[in-house]
């Protein structure tokens, strides 16, 4: 880069995503023309408005410590366990039908032991066991 273009790319780029309160995560904006017409404040422009409209069509997703647990009930159960996993946001990962229905959630620590405290006072959960311990989204609806 030319000497009077430098700082005009990253800290700009940065500057907005420190604004959105966003970390972890990866901005690209491409320039494809190696040009000096803009100067060095056409430059910070451009790629400032580049990456708020980058952001503006984002999907953002909130991602914490959580787990993936298997739940275990059988058919009479399985409505209830999924009136109880919307009403307490909590996502269903997998649903498998055999005799029983083994369904894998994504929780919390919180969640994970209001669950199975909470949960079997309504309804019988025949088993559950914590599969791994991984990040999860709590911001997406569940499906």
């Amino acid at each position: 880069m030319m000497g009077s273009q430098v700082g005009t790319a990253g800290a700009p780029i940065l500057n907005v995503l420190e604004k959105n309160n966003l970390c972890n995560v990866l901005l690209v904006v491409t320039r494809y023309f190696g040009g000096i017409l803009l100067g060095a404040g056409g430059l910070v422009r451009a790629y400032t408005a580049s990456a708020v409209k980058a952001i503006e069509v984002a999907k953002i997703v909130q991602e914490e410590e959580g787990y993936e647990i298997e739940v275990v009930v059988d058919y009479q159960n399985f409505e209830k366990l999924k009136y109880y996993c919307n009403k307490n946001n909590i996502k269903i990962v997998k649903i498998d039908y055999k005799d029983v229905i083994i369904c894998n959630l994504e929780v919390t620590e919180q969640e994970k032991e209001s669950l199975i405290k909470e949960y079997n006072k309504t309804v019988n959960i025949l088993e559950y066991k914590v599969i791994r311990e991984r990040a999860i989204r709590k911001n997406e609806k569940n499906s």
